[in-house]
C-alpha cells in the first residue's frame, strides 16, 4: 500500500479477442470500480470477525454477465452483484457444454450479509469461474494483475458485457459465500468460436 493517509484502491481492465491465428485485438481498456464489497472483506479481516483463514480473503473467482449495458451510466461502489450473471437459469451448462473453464457453484454475499437469491429464487447455485494460481501475477509492491482466459468454446452465441471479481469466502461459511470486490460493465461482445477472450484486470492498492 502507498505510504499516505488514505487507502484508495483502483483498477484497470483490458479485454482482448484472441483469434485462431494468434492475432490479438484490444476491444476495451478503461478503469474499473472497486466496490464496497472490498471494504466488507477487509473490515472482517482487520477486525478479526470473519474467517481465520487468510486464503478466504483472496480474490479467487470471477463472473461474466449479459446486462451490464443497463448500468453503464449508473453503477458505482455500491454494486454487489452482476446485473445478469450467466448460469442462473441452466447452471454451468450455460457456459457451454465444451467449455474448459473451471466452474464452481456456491452462494453470493448480498449487501446485508445474507445469501442472495438468483433469478430462479435459489441461493446456492450461483456459478463462479475459478481463478487459478497461475492467472495471478504480482506487478509490483502495490499491484496485482488477474489474467482471465475464456476459451473459444465458452459462451458462444451469447452477448457478454459485464464482469466481477469475488473474494473466496470471508465469512468462512459452508457453502462458501463470495462477495464481489470489483465490477465493470463494458462494450457488448458477441461471443463466437472464432476467438477466445482474455481479461487483464490490474488492481492497485
Amino acid at each position: 500500500m502507498r505510504n499516505n493517509e488514505s487507502f484508495d484502491p483502483s483498477g484497470h481492465l483490458e479485454i482482448y479477442k484472441i483469434y485462431n491465428d494468434g492475432t490479438e485485438e484490444c476491444v476495451f481498456s478503461e478503469a474499473n470500480t472497486i466496490t464496497s464489497g472490498m471494504g466488507v472483506g477487509l473490515g472482517l479481516l482487520y477486525a478479526g470477525s470473519g474467517s481465520q483463514t487468510m486464503t478466504d480473503y483472496q480474490i479467487r473467482y470471477f463472473q461474466l454477465g449479459t446486462s451490464g449495458d443497463s448500468v453503464v451510466d449508473t453503477y458505482g461502489v455500491g454494486q454487489f452483484h452482476l446485473v445478469s450473471a450467466f448460469g442462473q437459469v441452466t447452471g454451468k451448462v450455460e457456459y457451454g457444454v465444451d467449455t474448459t473453464l473451471p466452474l464452481a457453484t456456491h452462494t453470493l454475499l448480498s449487501w446485508n450479509g445474507e445469501a442472495m437469491q438468483d433469478s430462479e429464487g435459489v441461493t446456492d447455485a450461483w456459478v463462479f469461474i475459478v481463478i487459478s494460481d497461475n492467472a495471478i501475477k504480482r506487478v509490483d509492491l502495490n499491484s496485482v494483475t488477474y489474467i482471465l482466459y475464456v476459451d473459444r468454446n465458452t459462451l458462444n452465441d451469447e452477448v457478454v458485457n459485464e464482469i466481477g471479481l469475488f473474494m473466496e469466502n470471508p465469512l468462512a461459511l459452508s457453502p462458501k459465500r463470495s462477495n464481489m470486490v470489483a465490477y465493470r460493465p463494458f462494450v457488448n461482445i458477441s461471443k463466437t468460436s472464432d476467438f477466445a477472450l482474455v481479461f487483464k484486470w490490474t488492481l492497485n492498492f
